[in-house]
């Protein structure tokens, strides 16, 4: 089937094999395949097959869908052509073998004929071999010409399994080798080997290296959710120092801090707004991140849907403790107990164990109707063990979270209205820092709902069609 290859030509190069019909791309994850950058849109584009032919379609994206660097609404894709996703470059390629791990090599491409004798085809220690032998026909009838000779293929040797973890591309180590070098003993992918085309036949395909030949390979679809949940769950609290995650959190940082700084009227409507649209920007950030198998963290939230980003936030609270927050009101201005203040209690732990399921399913769907009760109970009922365990380690970390406000008001008792300059800067400094372990903190919590997605994907199946 014909793929498209994520930035090619760099160490980061990666595959998405596409499937008759409509293949929706974007940074959301109810797309059919998840490019996680922050200028790839939610929902960015569509790409049709149908019979062979190919059509890429643009589907209202905030920075456009280009084909060989012109801009396009809808356009055919041939074999070659170059796609730009707002900063993703991508290259269309056709029919191929699937991208995956390797796992079983297959026999090489006959050698040229040897005139007697038995023949063993190996390069060293290579792993693919095949022994033939050779017997001399009747000498020619005719002088001068070349000896006709016959060749009895004698079984071939069995190929060995690679083993798990090879098959690697030797360049390019987060794809897949597809083609399998004899001589060099190393398996490439298709950037890094040399095609020549021929007269006749299918063009041939060669080691850049050693100009050998090169054998294409099996591959197979390798599962990616057979993944510990338990195992990969202490990785979660140094997760935001990995890579560039430092300075991910010390510019969410600045971005938040100056959100939170705003105030006044309808200033402040809009900055609360804004402010909890970009954490849930944030929060969704990491978690698709996380369930694409990044061990990092991506990069800062893009501005662009901070309405839409509340709106699921909100959605995801308001359904899991409105019942609560309702019955709370009831309690406070009722003057003899009744059925409220019976399920208050009740009503918040249900809502504490509702909001990370909800929350989860709101970001990996991209869609406020994600909190369906529907869609959060089943999910919540097919992991037991791993959801009690993130409700419960989510919990200790939102107290955490909590702690510091009081501590600092406790601390500087005027805050931003002292008229001592020194109390004012160590106020500021002391808040600036706190919200920087707040955003730490919510990443682990984000990172631990990622892992249980990705371990328990396939149990939730909320995309499979």
């Amino acid at each position: 089937m014909p793929r498209l290859l994520i930035n090619p030509g760099t160490p980061s190069t990666w595959e998405i094999q596409l499937r008759p019909g409509a293949n929706s791309l974007g940074r959301g994850g109810a797309n059919d395949f998840t490019i996680d950058h922050p200028s790839v849109s939610t929902s960015h584009c569509q790409i049709l097959l149908d019979n062979g032919a190919a059509i890429i379609r643009d589907l209202g994206s905030t920075n456009g869908t280009y084909v060989n660097r012109a801009p396009v609404k809808e356009a055919p894709l041939q074999p070659g052509h170059t796609i730009h996703l707002g900063g993703v470059e991508i290259m269309y390629q056709g029919d191929g073998p699937a991208s995956a791990t390797v796992t079983e090599a297959q026999a090489l491409p006959p050698p040229p004929l040897p005139t007697a004798g038995t023949i063993r085809i190996a390069s060293g220690p290579s792993p693919i071999a095949r022994a033939i032998s050779v017997t001399p026909s009747a000498p020619p009838a005719i002088p001068g010409h070349a000896t006709a000779i016959s060749v009895t293929p004698s079984a071939p040797a069995a190929v060995p399994t690679s083993a798990t973890g090879s098959g690697k591309c030797k360049f390019h180590p987060k794809t897949a080798g597809r083609y399998f070098c004899g001589k060099c003993r190393l398996f490439f992918c298709e950037l890094c080997i040399t095609s020549r085309s021929t007269p006749a036949g299918p063009a041939k395909k060669s080691c850049r290296q050693c100009g050998t030949e090169v054998t294409p390979v099996k591959v197979q679809i390798e599962r990616t959710d057979k993944i510990s949940f338990f195992s990969r769950l202490p990785g979660a609290f140094i997760y935001p120092a990995l890579g560039s995650g430092v300075f991910v959190l010390i510019v969410c940082t600045i971005v938040t801090f100056g959100l939170r700084f705003i105030g006044g009227g309808w200033i402040s409507l809009v900055a609360t707004v804004a402010f909890y649209g970009y954490l849930f920007s944030f929060m969704q950030n990491i978690i698709h991140s996380t369930a694409s198998g990044d061990n990092e963290m991506p990069g800062w939230p893009s501005f662009d849907d901070l309405g839409g980003c509340f709106l699921r936030f909100a959605a995801a609270a308001v359904i899991s403790f409105g019942v609560p927050i309702a019955l709370s009101i009831m309690t406070i201005f009722s003057e003899e107990p009744g059925m409220g203040s019976t399920l208050l209690i009740p009503s918040w732990i249900f809502g504490a164990l509702y909001f990370p399921m909800a929350l989860l399913a709101v970001a990996m769907k991209d869609t406020p109707l994600a909190v369906n009760p529907l869609v959060v109970l089943p999910a919540i009922f097919k992991a037991p063990v791993e959801y009690i365990v993130t409700v419960i380690l989510m919990g200790i970390i939102l107290a955490l979270y909590n702690s510091g406000d009081p501590l600092i008001h406790a601390i500087f008792p005027r805050g931003l209205t002292t008229h001592n300059m020194a109390k004012l800067f160590g106020f500021l400094a002391t808040w600036a820092f706190w919200l920087f372990f707040q955003l730490y903190l919510l990443a682990v919590n984000m990172r631990i709902l990622g892992l249980l997605y990705v371990s328990k994907k396939r149990k939730f199946g909320w995309f499979e069609h």
